[in-house]
């Protein structure tokens, strides 16, 4: 008895299952649909992968800027090692956690207790006699703001500025203090922060070749317009840190210096606003330095106003002006507005991460201008030329039928 005979049903041969199967996805437009299908899948999964990487976006950002800034030292360490690209970096890494840790520890312990000891005074302040005479309403900001008031005609219930006074202190602290204790409540989340970007720092230095052809594989551009990118990212990035951040720092530095000398109080907390007032463009360290010299006219110490305002924008100048264009070169040619607007649209936008995201997208939309001016303003606009000569032909041919 044969096999069809034994089973009931007919083998059927390979090949007829093949075609039927081919008929079967022409049939239904598999094959058509397949490139929409992968595209749909490719999306969902780029976003998911996106989601998931996103709370570690701005390390990734940083520990890239880090990597550009620190691939002279790791080339030479790895030619002082014989190649060895693994010890190479994991050297890089430790120095720089030598270097960064132990700095960032003491500034951060004096920061705290600068902002603790003011929310202590002015949570306190009714029983503060030295804050009274200076914030009180027969103390020296209460006596300057009734004699300006009093030459324009208006009077002012003292009772109601020195309350004002008094809160808009109490509230400005405490709010440093709340975000003093969240930091220190978040040690655990920060600490992973500062881990995985000394890994990524770590893997780039070793992968950051094979990354970077990755990339240009999957990109569409031009390889000379990937190259483009990512120099221009990596000319953006070296400038912030090495140009605007170590101006900035010293700004701050230096000012906090001059601000102990003439007595101010909590000079690590003003000294690392002023630090961060001096990446701001035509603003910078006056942003500070001004309201504390009116602070010490007010106070009765107008010698002291009138030097500590020389010599803290003077020093502002010369970092400024003198310094920063040296460290950056020409690595950040922008328009001051430009700067200015998107420091500041950044830090709105991502906070004090945005003193560096800010200048970067405004850098990558720059660079899209330049490329489709020169490159594919001439080819976009050829095309829509023939599109709309086309679409304008149509209506002619219908109506001659």
């Amino acid at each position: 008895m044969s096999e069809t005979d034994r089973t009931g049903t007919a083998e059927i041969p390979a090949s007829a299952s093949s075609s039927s199967e081919q008929g079967a996805k022409t049939r239904f437009g598999n094959e058509a649909i397949a490139p929409y299908f992968f595209v749909a899948l490719f999306a969902l999964a780029f976003f998911a992968v996106g989601y998931v990487l996103l709370p570690f976006f701005g390390d990734m950002v940083i520990a890239f800027l880090f990597v550009i800034l620190l691939t002279p030292l790791h080339a030479r360490l790895a030619r002082l090692l014989g190649g060895k690209q693994v010890l190479a970096s994991g050297l890089t890494v430790v120095a720089l956690v030598v270097v960064g840790a132990v700095p960032i520890f003491l500034i951060a312990s004096a920061l705290l207790k600068d902002i603790s000891e003011a929310a202590v005074t002015w949570s306190s302040a009714g029983r503060s006699l030295a804050l009274r005479a200076i914030a009180g309403r027969n103390g020296v900001i209460m006596s300057g703001i009734s004699n300006i008031a009093s030459r324009f005609g208006i009077t002012l219930a003292p009772e109601w500025v020195e309350r004002a006074l008094l809160d808009t202190g109490r509230s400005l602290t405490q709010y440093l203090a709340t975000r003093a204790n969240a930091f220190l409540s978040s040690l655990l989340s920060t600490t992973l922060h500062v881990v995985i970007t000394l890994f990524s720092i770590f893997y780039l230095f070793i992968h950051g070749d094979k990354l970077r052809t990755f990339i240009y594989r999957l990109s569409p551009l031009q390889h000379d317009e990937d190259q483009i990118f990512l120099n221009k990212l990596g000319e953006v990035g070296r400038a912030i840190l090495v140009g605007s951040g170590t101006s900035s720092l010293l700004q701050g530095l230096v000012a906090s210096i001059a601000w102990v000398i003439v007595g101010l109080p909590s000079p690590v907390l003003w000294g690392i606003l002023m630090a961060i007032a001096a990446f701001l463009p035509l603003v910078g360290i006056a942003a500070v330095v001004l309201p504390a010299t009116i602070y010490l006219w007010i106070e009765g110490r107008p010698l002291a106003a009138v030097l500590f305002l020389v010599f803290c924008m003077g020093q502002s100048f010369f970092f400024e002006y003198g310094l920063k264009p040296r460290l950056m070169g020409s690595s950040m040619r922008m328009n001051s507005l430009l700067v200015f607007l998107s420091l500041l649209g950044g830090i709105m936008g991502f906070g004090v991460s945005g003193l560096i995201y800010g200048p970067l997208i405004m850098t990558l939309f720059l660079t899209l201008v330049q490329l489709y001016q020169t490159r594919y303003q001439q080819t976009i606009a050829r095309r829509l030329s023939v599109t709309l000569a086309v679409d304008q032909d149509k209506p002619k041919a219908d109506s001659a039928r």
